[in-house]
């Protein structure tokens, strides 16, 4: 009896293993539901002329009350006093990245490749030398 069990094992592991790991087809998607198929399909030409007169009704109702029908409250248009000039801010120049453990080198902001900026004071405003003369980027050393 031993000697019989052993093989049929094998042999039912050998049939069930390759059959469990086999794709299952995959079946149609779930239809929508009954709001989706109610919102899909088309009005008779009697229920839109009954919405119609509805939202006539409820527009001129609005309208005796005193509310607005479509365009909300009403907003000016600016609060700002016309005569007065804005202030014009230029584009911030944008701040190179510090190189952790290497003091005098930076990131640059443009491309992130590292820049010597040795003997060059805080705050100055530096050319990228990774772009050529016609297309320079500058950024501040940090």
């Amino acid at each position: 009896m031993k000697h019989l069990l052993i093989p049929v094992l094998i042999g039912s592991a050998a049939i069930l293993l390759p059959t469990a790991c086999t794709p299952y087809p995959e079946g149609p998607p779930p239809t929508p539901g009954p709001d989706v198929a109610q919102n899909n399909a088309q009005k008779t030409p009697e229920e839109l002329k009954a919405e119609e007169e509805r939202l006539k009704r409820e527009q001129e109702s609005l309208a005796n009350e005193g509310g607005t029908t479509d365009r909300g409250p009403q907003i000016p248009d600016t609060m700002e006093d016309p005569d007065v000039a804005k202030p014009t801010t230029k584009p911030s120049t944008p701040v190179a990245r510090p190189v952790p453990g290497r003091p005098g080198m930076v990131f640059s902001p443009f491309n992130n490749k590292m820049i010597d900026v040795k003997d060059i004071p805080s705050g100055t405003l530096v050319a990228d030398p990774t772009y050529p003369a016609s297309e320079k980027k500058y950024f501040r050393v940090p």
